[in-house]
């Protein structure tokens, strides 16, 4: 069985440094070069050969971008031949389908995993885009429900108002301006109370809007996640992977959105390392268990000031679940490749 994919991630340095490892330097038969788009010259270390000096122009853009999705590729083929001949590499789909025992015993055995492969059913979680959203969902809102109010005398009234107090408020000194502000935030409150009465209009306050910006950018800030779901059954079941934008292929996650959506209705695949596989009783040894034998007034003052410093990063981790920090049965990786595969039957 063979395949054909269209590839969406790839971490190209991840891959590079796993097939070195694999096969103690970098395989010849991809030892090819190929120059970035916007910095002719650059290189990633390998040996320029099929840039042509006479092609020029969008002919040679395009000559460049085919010739890097070739190296992806072949490298994303590599390293799964390498990883299933050193059966380091499980197949999620594959090995449940064939699994003997029951959903629960199978998820006992992923903490004997490495490096993992999955299909199925994903999402794309943008924070930044989120906090976009957030910043001009208000104004949105406004947009939408007023249009269907175009004939009301009163909204057409109240939108004139505040049309002329924005322009008003341009031009005006500090201390008037501020008087002029908080008259525009009195008309646009009595505008969506209008709005709420005549329609189905929901608007957020804007504090509340300002705190999840500020939750946002101190949680999870320029943050772009991947979920994935291999057993149709088993929703609790997930695959988890935080993702670097310079490693989309399309280098633009607008791109993604417009191909596949933010939740795709076609199946995804997912290749990477396990970084965690939490399980129902935490294993782990705690460094803050070397204080339970001693009382507080046993501590000296650096001993009590290490002590109230560590209890402060061990309450962030309530906060850092969440966002994307995974729990029983969820499990996270480091991505290599996120694509959408197209299996096929070679011919005899």
């Amino acid at each position: 069985m063979s395949s054909i994919k269209d590839l969406i991630y790839f971490d190209l340095e991840k891959a590079r440094s796993l097939i070195s490892q694999i096969k103690g330097g970098l395989i010849s038969e991809i030892s090819r070069a190929f120059e970035d788009e916007g910095e002719l010259g650059s290189e990633l270390g390998l040996d320029l050969k099929l840039i042509k000096g006479k092609l020029s122009g969008r002919e040679k853009e395009k000559h460049i971008k085919t010739e890097k999705i070739e190296i992806y590729h072949e490298l994303l083929n590599q390293i799964e031949a390498e990883l299933e001949k050193k059966k380091l590499l499980t197949d999620i789909n594959y090995s449940f389908d064939n699994f003997k025992g029951s959903y629960n015993d199978f998820i006992e055995t992923t903490q004997g995993f490495s490096f993992i492969k999955a299909n199925g059913w994903s999402q794309f979680e943008d924070f930044e885009r989120l906090k976009n959203i957030f910043s001009s969902f208000n104004e949105i809102q406004r947009l939408i429900f007023s249009s269907q109010l175009l004939e009301s005398p009163e909204v057409k009234s109240m939108q004139q108002q505040i049309k002329d107090a924005k322009k008003g408020v341009e031009n005006l000194e500090r201390n008037q301006k501020a008087k002029e502000l908080n008259r525009l935030k009195s008309l646009e409150k009595q505008f969506d109370n209008k709005l709420q009465e005549l329609t189905d209009i929901h608007v957020f306050d804007d504090d509340y809007i300002n705190r999840m910006k500020m939750f946002l950018d101190t949680f999870s800030p320029n943050r772009l996640n991947f979920r994935l779901l291999p057993l149709d059954n088993f929703n609790d079941f997930q695959i988890l992977a935080n993702l670097k934008e310079k490693y989309l292929v399309d280098s633009n996650f607008e791109s993604i959105i417009y191909t596949y959506g933010t939740r795709p209705n076609i199946k995804l695949s997912v290749l990477g390392i396990i970084t965690s596989c939490p399980q129902p009783t935490d294993q782990r040894v705690d460094p803050n268990d070397e204080f339970l034998i001693y009382n507080d007034d046993e501590l000296n003052e650096v001993q009590g000031f290490d002590k109230a410093f560590r209890n402060v990063f061990t309450s962030f981790e309530a906060f850092e679940k969440f966002f994307f920090v995974p729990s029983f049965p969820k499990l996270a990786i480091s991505p290599i490749a996120i694509y959408r595969e197209v299996k096929y039957e070679d011919e005899k």
